[in-house]
């Protein structure tokens, strides 16, 4: 009788661990509205926006904090644009299963952008891995452009990253003519 009671008990914590884990997956859609709202704030220039969803630690890592990140921006962004560049749109994908792990939600969701160039006339496609984390069960979702690093670099810098996110590495940007 106590295998009994024991496999049963057994059978409802994974069943119940199961249950949390594809209620968590409902979340997908909030990680992409939240991913939204941070690329709708990269192309309106509205910098200081855009900042507030990009994850603490990299605002705390960064010397100057949030302040020298929007400067940073805004420099990087008048380059562009006195190159005859501009961002004209940003976009989401899906996001890839969420994780539960540490006290966090973690997935990646991969970002595009496309940008007018000046010389050669055209647009330019490009594409990065966003790692998404969320601290607060998913009410409140920050971001890390995650391609210029591995997996275990980032973990350097955020040690409750789960092993079981995947980390693209950014393909080829596409470069589509002027017509």
């Amino acid at each position: 009788m106590m295998k009994i009671t024991g496999l049963i008990a057994g059978m409802l914590l994974l069943a119940s661990g199961v249950y949390a884990q594809a209620d968590i997956q409902k979340l997908r859609p909030t990680v992409k509205a939240a991913a939204k709202k941070m690329n709708d704030a990269l192309v309106k220039k509205n910098l200081a926006e855009f900042v507030k969803t990009t994850h603490p630690k990299v605002i705390e890592g960064t010397p100057g904090g949030a302040e020298k990140i929007v400067k940073d921006l805004e420099a990087q962004l008048s380059a562009i644009e006195k190159d005859g560049a501009n961002i004209v749109s940003a976009w989401t994908g899906e996001a890839s299963p969420i994780i539960d792990t540490a006290g966090e939600y973690q997935c990646t969701i991969p970002q595009y952008m496309k940008r007018n160039i000046k010389d050669p006339k055209g647009v330019l496609i490009t594409q990065t891995t966003l790692m998404a984390i969320s601290q607060d069960k998913g009410k409140t979702w920050y971001f890390v452009d995650a391609t210029d690093k591995t997996l275990a670099q980032w973990k350097t810098v955020f040690p409750t990253l789960s092993s079981k996110l995947v980390i693209k590495p950014s393909p080829e940007p596409k470069f589509e003519p002027a017509k």
